[in-house]
């Protein structure tokens, strides 16, 4: 079983894959697993040194019972990818107790491969893409150190191979990238990490928050064909929400929202194309520029135009619209729709419904004269913040006559509460408003700080207006960037402090990167089709089949001649390397050397050619016979030697005699 053993550079290699592939994964696993794959690589380094002994069966049995009652109470009996890969993890720490035999170390090394793969359903960034390739470049030199002999101890030629075994591999990976047609999933799986978090969510509730803290997590990016729309013209809409229950904005029940008659809009401005690359939120609905016109098929518009999926939105994904920012909407309500969008419940928050009787009486009934005074209200007597504390019962108000303070969604739930309660049709939008400029690949950034909440009125003849409260008490929050806004009003923001130029400047760079990876290289999808037909003036089974096998064979045929050419020998040492070229340089007739004859007799020979260089040449031949057979050999003559080549490189004219 000797020939079956590895060597100890195999199990370094080893160890190192194996304590790498899980480092991606240690944000989302349960705390017991890392350190278990700690205390394994631990054991697993001291066997190797010798100073324990590999674990009894019993020792291994009760770490798999552990384990697999770990992972069932860590996962509450789910079985989600997150508790597959989970297992995975598991089964290799706990393999590392017992590698001894090649066919262990296969084990070890394929499962390792496979656990990198799975990375990329956590993290598709450009980073993570290039860590993984790291990982497979270390367990492939692993794989090649595990077919040595035990006691081999080749760390540089491992990595070496490793690359070399890669390299070939490039070529065809690209051919598969851009020519192999995309396969729409055989599966689909839901990931609940932290990358599927959001800003929104289907409910606002502003009285039940006493804090909001900003998130600077990615919502989307958006790109524009066009003009691009300015700062407070950017209100992606993502819901509407018309039912309240006295505390709580929501959407209407499922019979309710398809009793709703699809709204008719009519532009009164060119449409804007837009493509949008979203981000994984894990709810069903994406964002739409206010208000949309067009979608790509596979999408779905509701009745109150916003954009919605069959299933919750778990990957990132791209798209493509077109909205207009001036618009009629809706123009005639019917007596059910008006009525909906008047509901309020039967009691509660007294003092704003007195308020909506007085704001209609003073003005005569006139609905936009309410909307402006109350707007002007807002701007004298209230304060934009995100500590606005917890409002209690009959939430309304107390924002409106106690604390006076809130940001978006206090301002908007108390504003279409109002103008119910004044007889007025009104409704909550919730989405993102405004976004951040990358000059560098020229993109809209929002994040979910930008996250925003506003109201939409309906005016007789006009129909739904969009109104936002927030643009009356803080204005340059919808003129700017939330971020901006956040930092020059020192509110509690992720990024802490103003931002210096340099880092900006950094920062957007950084983000123009990331989108370029993801828009040609995740969403290369969307693209496929349209490049492949720019590149082979159309998009026939012939022309594909051609476009996939031509470059195929081409490949390989390249991959198989750079495996079975004559490769010349590398001469390492520099001595030898200038014997060699000495020899070359003196092919004349008569100076070529013979097979049977020295290097010594053959510089004595050819010695008297050159009067000039005699000494010289008679010199290297003493100090070769003196190299080779006296006892006393050492390296100054070697030095000498190579001096006195480079000396007669440099001197004879070469491939002639005199």
């Amino acid at each position: 079983m000797k020939g079956q053993q590895i060597s100890r550079t195999a199990v370094v290699w080893q160890l190192l894959a194996v304590a790498l592939v899980v480092l991606p994964h240690l944000q989302w696993l349960p705390l017991w697993v890392p350190v278990l794959v700690v205390a394994s690589l631990g054991a697993r380094l001291m066997i190797h040194r010798g100073r324990w002994s590999f674990p009894h069966w019993s020792v291994k049995t009760a770490l798999v019972v552990a384990s697999s009652g770990g992972l069932i109470l860590s996962f509450n009996h789910q079985a989600g990818p997150e508790t597959m890969v989970a297992l995975l993890v598991v089964a290799l720490a706990l393999k590392l107790l017992e590698i001894y035999h090649r066919r262990d170390a296969l084990i070890v090394l394929f499962v390792t491969l496979f656990v990198a793969a799975t990375a990329f359903l956590f993290n598709e960034s450009v980073w993570m893409a290039g860590y993984i390739l790291l990982v497979v470049i270390l367990t492939l030199a692993a794989l090649n150190s595990i077919q040595q002999a035990s006691d081999a101890n080749r760390y540089r030629d491992n990595l070496k191979t490793a690359l070399h075994m890669l390299l070939p591999a490039i070529p065809f990976m690209l051919v598969l990238f851009f020519l192999f047609p995309r396969l729409e999933p055989f599966w689909s799986v839901t990931i609940d990490t932290a990358t599927a978090k959001t800003g929104l969510s289907d409910e606002l509730s502003p009285g039940d928050i006493s804090e909001l803290s900003q998130s600077s997590e990615l919502a989307f990016r958006a790109t524009f064909s066009g003009e691009v729309p300015p700062p407070d013209q950017r209100y992606w809409r993502a819901l509407v929400l018309s039912h309240f229950d006295g505390r709580r904005w929501s959407r209407p029940e499922p019979a309710v929202r398809h009793s709703l008659r699809a709204e008719k809009l009519t532009p009164l401005s060119p449409e804007q194309p837009y493509d949008v690359i979203m981000e994984a939120s894990g709810r069903p609905w994406l964002v739409a520029l206010d208000q949309p016109v067009a979608v790509e098929p596979g999408l779905r518009m509701s009745a109150v135009r916003t954009l919605h999926l069959d299933a919750p939105l778990e990957r990132r994904r791209q798209y493509q619209a077109s909205a207009v920012t001036r618009y009629r909407l809706q123009p005639l309500l019917t007596s059910a729709e008006r009525q909906h969008y008047l509901q309020l419940p039967a009691s509660g928050n007294p003092q704003s419904r007195a308020l909506a009787q007085r704001l209609l009486a003073a003005n005569n009934g006139d609905p936009q004269a309410v909307i402006r005074q109350l707007l002007a209200q807002f701007n004298r007597e209230f304060i934009y913040t995100l500590a606005p504390g917890r409002l209690g019962s009959d939430s309304v108000d107390r924002f409106l006559f106690d604390s006076q303070q809130g940001y978006c969604e206090h301002f908007t739930s108390a504003t279409a509460f109002v103008l119910r309660s004044a007889d007025i049709p009104a409704r909550v939008v919730t989405g993102y408003q405004g976004g951040e400029w990358n000059p560098y690949e020229r993109y809209l950034q929002v994040r979910q700080y930008d996250a925003h909440a506003w109201v939409e009125v309906w005016l007789d003849g006009e129909g739904w207006q969009r109104l936002d409260p927030t643009s009356a008490v803080a204005p340059e929050r919808i003129r700017t960037s939330a971020g901006e806004f956040f930092n020059a009003n020192n509110e509690r923001f992720s990024r802490g402090g103003l931002e210096l130029e340099w880092l900006r400047d950094m920062r957007q760079r950084y983000d123009a990167f990331n989108y370029a990876w993801q828009r040609w290289v995740l969403n290369y999808q969307g693209q496929q089709s349209d490049l492949l037909k720019d590149w082979l003036g159309g998009s026939e089974q012939w022309r594909l089949i051609l476009a996939w096998l031509l470059p195929t064979a081409a490949v390989f045929g390249g991959v198989a001649w750079w495996q079975l050419r004559p490769r010349r020998v590398r001469i390492k040492d520099p001595l030898e390397r200038a014997l060699l070229r000495l020899q070359q340089r003196l092919t004349g007739e008569n100076c070529r050397r013979q097979p049977a004859e020295s290097l010594s007799m053959w510089l004595q020979r050819i010695a008297g050619y050159w009067p000039e260089q005699q000494s010289q040449m008679l010199r290297l031949a003493w100090l070769d016979d003196q190299q080779r057979y006296a006892a006393g050999a050492d390296q100054t003559m070697r030095t000498e030697m190579l001096q006195l080549c480079r000396q007669l490189l440099r001197e004879l004219p070469g491939r002639r005699i005199p």
